[in-house]
């Protein structure tokens, strides 16, 4: 797992949100949460504070059904990095 991921869960973590996945495949980032309709300006502010807001492109927050588990929120965006 990236410093980056890391990053990224212990901050979700500690506003307690329960994060179920962070993956990077290439320059996507990918958050899982389990819960659903989320406020995105505010999972963008825990984004922010470990992504600087300037290597972040196409950040979308979306509800969506994950592995049969239920409606998860996902954050996804571009790393420029």
């Amino acid at each position: 797992m990236s410093e980056l991921q890391v990053d990224l869960r212990a901050a979700f973590e500690d506003e307690g949100y329960d994060v179920d996945d962070v993956t990077v495949n290439r320059d996507q980032v990918r958050i899982v949460l389990l819960a659903e309709g989320e406020s995105a300006s505010d999972l963008e502010a825990v984004t922010y504070g470990v992504v600087d807001e300037d290597d972040v492109l196409t950040m979308n927050v979306t509800t969506e059904s994950v592995d049969g588990q239920g409606l998860s929120t996902v954050v996804t965006f571009r790393h420029r990095g």
